[in-house]
Parts: C-alpha cells; sequence; structure tokens
C-alpha cells in the first residue's frame, strides 16, 4: 500500500488520492481556491511503512493493510499570519528584542509553515508631530500603512535560502532593532488596525484563516496623535496618550466577527508587558489585564476556557489565569516559537471531508478507518470510531461521523492540534474499527 502524508497543523480538509495518483496543482493555485499544497508533503510517497507488514497468508500485523483501497492525506486548510512586532524603546531592553528576532525565525522555518502566507508588520516606524501638552514635538507614534515584509506564500524556501519570504523576514529583523532614540511611543491601536487592513486585502479563498500574532513589551500609548485621536488617560506629560484598551478590544472584536474576511489576532506580552500603573510613565491599570482582555475579543475561540481576564476594567490586579501568551517572566526563544507554532493549531479544527473516491465509486462509510501520527516517536495510532455519541474520548482518543464528515474526538483532536508534525490519514477499504 502507497501513502502520501501531509506535515500539517491546526484544521484540515482532506485531499483524496486515488490509486495514490499525485496531483499537478501547485501551492499558490491551492492557496487561491481554498487548499494547501497537494502532493506528498514533507513525506512524499513512500511504500508499505505506516500500512503494515503483510505476511505470507494475507495477515497483517496492522489493523489495515491488503483490503484497502486507497489512503487519503489530510491538507492543511490555507491561512495567512502577519507578525505585528512591537519595536518601541523597551523591547531593547533585557535581551527581548533578540529573543523576538531568533522566536520569529525558528517558527517560520517549522515545516508547517509551508502551506501559510506570511508576512511581518513591525512598529512604530517613524516620528510624527507630538500633541499640543507637548509643543508639538515629535514622537515616534507613526505606523506604516503595510506591512514592510508583504504577504507571500511561504513554500519550502527557508530563512537561510537566497530567496523567499521567510529570508524576508530574516532580513528584516536583522537590519532593524528598537533603539533608546526612539524612545517609548507604543501606537498599538494604529499597528493592529494596519495588521488587519493587510490580512483582509490579502486575497484567500472562503473558509481561509487570518492570523495576527502581536507581540508587545508594554502599554498602548500614541492615542492623542492618532488620526483621528482619541480619549486616553493622562501619562507623565499631562496628555491623554494612555490609550483606553476598550478602543482595542473593540477594534479586534469587529475584526474577528467580520462576516467575510474575519481575523484571528492571537496576543503575546513580553517583559514590560506586566506594570499596574506604578507610575505615570506606565499605564494607569493592569497591562496583563489589558492583554488578556484582547485575546479574548481577537480569538475568543483559542483562548483558556479557565481564563479570567476576558473583560477589561480599570483595575491595578492581573487575572488570575490570562487569556493571553503571559510571557513576561518566562521569555526564551524556544518557548516564543512554540507558542506562535501552536497558535495556528488552536484555531484549526479536527473535521475532515470524506474523500472523493472520483471513479472508484462512493465511499462505504462502514470500511472507514483514521491513522493519526502526533509523535513520530510512537509512531502511528490507528484510531477507533467511538459506538456512543456520549464518549468524549477524553483519555484515549476516537473519531465519529459529523455528517458527510470525519471529526476527531478528545484525546486525538488534542493530540493534532497541539503538535508541529500531526499526519492525519483516511483509510479507505477496511471494516471501520469501532471502541
Amino acid at each position: 500500500m502507497r501513502k502520501l502524508a501531509l506535515a500539517l497543523v491546526g484544521a484540515f480538509t482532506v485531499m483524496g488520492f486515488v490509486a495514490c495518483a499525485a496531483s499537478s496543482r501547485n501551492a499558490a493555485e491551492d492557496l487561491a481556491d481554498g487548499g494547501g499544497p497537494s502532493g506528498g508533503g514533507e513525506g512524499g510517497v513512500s511504500t508499505g511503512g505506516e500500512g503494515g507488514t503483510f505476511s505470507q497468508d494475507g495477515a497483517v500485523d496492522s489493523p489495515f493493510g491488503g483490503c484497502a483501497k486507497g489512503t487519503y492525506a489530510a491538507k492543511v486548510i490555507p491561512a495567512a499570519m502577519l507578525f505585528v512586532l512591537d519595536k518601541s524603546g523597551t523591547m531593547g531592553n533585557g535581551g527581548k528584542w533578540a529573543s523576538a528576532q531568533q522566536a520569529i525565525v525558528q517558527a517560520e522555518d517549522q515545516p508547517t509553515f509551508d502551506t501559510m502566507a506570511i508576512g511581518l508588520l513591525g512598529y512604530p516606524t517613524i516620528s510624527v508631530s507630538g500633541p499640543a501638552c507637548i509643543f508639538g514635538l515629535p514622537v515616534t507614534c507613526g505606523v506604516t500603512g503595510l506591512p514592510q515584509v508583504p504577504i507571500k506564500l511561504a513554500g519550502t524556501a527557508k530563512s537561510s535560502d537566497a530567496s523567499g519570504v521567510r529570508r524576508d523576514i530574516y532580513q528584516w529583523l536583522s537590519t532593524n532593532s528598537p533603539a533608546p532614540s526612539n524612545g517609548d511611543g507604543n501606537p498599538t491601536y494604529d499597528a493592529l488596525k494596519s495588521g488587519i487592513g493587510a490580512l483582509k486585502g490579502f486575497s484567500m479563498s472562503p473558509g481561509a484563516k487570518r492570523i495576527m500574532v502581536y507581540v508587545t513589551a508594554g502599554g498602548a500609548s500614541c492615542a492623542s496623535v492618532s488620526a483621528p485621536s482619541r480619549p486616553g488617560y493622562l501619562d507623565g506629560n499631562n496628555c491623554a496618550d494612555w490609550e483606553y484598551p476598550d478602543s482595542i478590544v473593540t477594534l479586534l472584536k469587529n475584526a474577528h466577527a467580520d462576516p467575510t474576511a474575519p481575523v484571528n489576532t492571537m496576543i503575546v506580552g513580553v517583559a514590560g508587558a506586566d506594570t499596574h500603573g506604578e507610575n505615570k510613565n506606565v499605564p494607569p491599570y493592569a497591562v496583563r489585564l489589558a492583554l488578556s482582555a484582547y485575546a479574548a475579543a481577537g480569538s475568543p475561540e483559542t483562548i483558556d476556557p479557565a481564563c479570567t481576564g476576558k473583560v477589561f476594567t480599570n483595575v491595578k490586579t492581573d487575572p488570575t489565569v490570562a487569556c493571553h501568551y503571559d510571557m513576561t517572566t518566562s521569555l526564551t526563544p524556544a518557548v516564543l516559537a512554540a507558542a506562535i507554532g501552536s497558535m495556528r493549531g488552536k484555531l484549526l479544527g479536527c473535521t475532515f471531508d470524506l474523500p472523493d473516491p472520483g471513479t472508484a465509486g462512493t465511499i462505504d462509510k462502514n470500511k472507514v478507518n483514521v491513522d493519526s501520527t502526533t509523535d513520530p516517536l510512537k509512531g502511528v495510532e490507528h484510531l477507533k470510531k467511538r459506538k456512543d455519541a456520549s464518549d468524549p474520548c477524553t483519555t484515549d482518543g476516537c473519531w465519529d461521523y459529523k455528517g458527510e464528515k470525519v471529526e476527531l474526538i478528545g484525546k486525538a483532536c488534542e493530540d493534532v492540534k497541539k503538535s508541529t508534525t500531526a499526519k492525519v490519514e483516511i483509510v479507505v477499504g477496511c471494516l471501520t474499527i469501532v471502541k
């Protein structure tokens, strides 16, 4: 039995291969009409392997083998991810910028990003005239309207290659940095607004995912010089410059609720994003609570259900359980890269279309099985179909039909969403194994 395996993370559709015929489509075509690259993915075409070893009498040491009529590899849903990176003065302290640089490169070079479009917007970018309260002196509150690294399909070219969007991001990160002369302007609202606009303007098929990953080291400012200006809390210069968090909550909530091009916003707070209004040089509220509320508004389906910071209030108390990625005390390149790698997985579901058998006829739903590989060291797990629809399959994982689709249940779904190298395949032709 020949198999086509596609390394993936997150939500999936299913690409059928009758008699393991490979598609001639390219990644750009797939992105445009709703699929990821077809074909063998990382694994390519192989023989035998996960299908089991045949004995002379036709028996196999695997639940599947000679009875299999075809194996169908899961395929990643198209997605675009834009990194929105705070490069205000505070990011230059304590190794935060270096960690962010390394983490983004480590994350984007993961094979699971091959099928994604990615880009980067760093801010602030320029100085603008300040408000009257500081006599119009220049402040670093300007934000570019376009990403410095435009959103493009990543493909297989890595950051070390001569060209490609990963290389472009690497180059930008290596040649840009925050500096004390930048001051500490943090025009978060305008940066997120620009990021949302870039993602909405990127042409994608219906159902594709648009993801904004916002990494910041402090509270939002520059409300008084934004165009149009917005009300804000007083800062150390007696300017109403600290952004009202509710303004950002509304921005992200509306972007997420957009009926035609919704954007999910993931929030990462690094050291500096943990103040509590200690003085007028920091926002007069708990920044962790504000970031937590941003996460709940921007991507409510991916936050920890137990998080306690879903709603912002003007208090100086941290949420007991943050809704955002709080890395104010544990920032390392590896930890941040892992978080970025898992963000897509949290967005993506565990439901698959039944394969289209083409000229082979219809699929017998009593002869469908599911293979899952979430840890290469553990090998293939042959998931069983649950017998009782009320079984949550919390400890062992299973699958079931959801209309005309296959859905991973319980632990099986959680394992796939957490893995950065998951493979999911549907095997057709063998009697379904039931729990």
